[in-house]
């Protein structure tokens, strides 16, 4: 992100929020490992850790180029801040597009509520995140819930080491800054791995086959990349499914994008629903406060009510932008909110969705 000196700093805030970024929030996930069985894979995770499997992002945070210092100059630059922001939110490219956004684009000011700009002519907008939500809900696009899976970027390229091994986390190279700043465009965290990651495995995972197999059964999504003559093989790999494409850096990005949002923001986040959960592992009063703390923590969850509580079991209400599966995945991300045990017929016990673990 452009940085420099803030010229001027005017704040906005919209009609039910009480404070800026709300989207900002610390990440509370636990760090995940990949257990790949090739060696050289294995290796190569291993080096790769500790970081978080998931991470929170603040999608409603826009920095834009400012062509000019006139209210017109100005204007376009809000517009244009607003319709990435609900990129990033959607999950969806073209949400820039969409006939609701364009209509609120023109007058975005209305959904501000902090900008500023910089010595180096960049505006810095910060949108209420309730009225971006429900400007999304207006426009009938989905939401891409706040806690994303990060992805790992392995990428081969002349620029490191000659191509013989892929880029490493720290490592200042053209490659990787642009990688980031697409990823950042789309609302993708991404990571870098921590240690030497030789070409020929990244090689084998973009070409498939056993390696790549291997890589997508993992809980971690994995983008691997090797340029050559001025472009780049990209294959992205998350659990049960893999993408390909040639192109540019930025297409890796957008890759991998668009495969997390086609998961993680299904069309039953367009509205919100609610769900009824019975969650076990509730052994005392901290267990219980946690598991509140917890889902009220979570983007897609909006209110929790408490139906029921007997034999260390908690029946809730929730009601939640997206649906039960929705959640599942969410909570997949870390190990707080695990698989529920079925409940055993002959003990007439009904099932579990979750175990909580405090």
């Amino acid at each position: 992100m452009p940085r420099g000196r803030v010229e001027a700093v005017v704040f906005y805030t919209c009609a039910g929020s009480a404070e800026l970024f709300p989207t900002m929030r610390k990440c509370t996930c636990t760090p995940r490992l990949l257990v790949p069985a090739l060696a050289a894979l294995a290796c190569m995770l291993f080096l790769a850790v500790p970081v978080p499997a998931a991470a929170d992002v603040s999608v409603y945070q826009s920095v834009v180029p400012l062509k000019g210092n006139t209210e017109a100059d100005r204007s376009a630059a809000f517009a244009e801040a607003l319709k990435s922001a609900a990129v990033r939110a959607s999950g969806r490219r073209d949400a820039g597009s969409n006939a609701t956004i364009a209509a609120a684009a023109s007058d975005a000011k209305r959904y501000v509520q902090q900008y500023s700009t910089t010595s180096d002519r960049m505006l810095k907008v910060g949108f209420d995140a309730k009225a971006m939500d429900r400007l999304l809900q207006q426009a009938g696009l989905p939401l891409w819930p706040l806690e994303r899976p990060v992805t790992q970027v392995l990428l081969v390229t002349g620029s490191a080491a000659g191509g013989a091994r892929a880029i490493v986390e720290g490592e200042r190279v053209a490659e990787r800054a642009e990688v980031e700043r697409a990823a950042r465009d789309r609302g993708l965290p991404v990571s870098w791995p921590r240690g030497t990651v030789d070409a020929a495995t990244v090689r084998a995972i973009v070409a498939g086959g056993t390696a790549g197999a291997q890589a997508s059964s993992d809980s971690r999504p994995v983008l691997a990349g090797v340029a050559s003559g001025g472009g780049v093989s990209w294959r992205f790999v998350q659990p049960g499914q893999t993408a390909t494409v040639d192109g540019n850096l930025q297409d890796g990005a957008n890759l991998a994008a668009d495969s997390l949002a086609a998961r993680y923001a299904p069309p039953s986040t367009r509205g919100m629903s609610g769900i009824t959960v019975r969650v076990g592992g509730m052994d005392g009063v901290r267990a219980y406060a946690g598991l509140l703390e917890y889902l009220k923590s979570l983007s897609l969850v909006r209110n929790v009510e408490v139906e029921e509580m007997a034999g260390g079991v908690v029946t809730l209400k929730l009601a939640v932008r997206g649906d039960l599966d929705l959640l599942r995945r969410i909570a997949a991300m870390d190990d707080r909110l695990q698989p529920g045990v079925p409940g055993s017929a002959e003990e007439g016990a009904a099932p579990v969705d979750f175990t909580f673990k405090p």
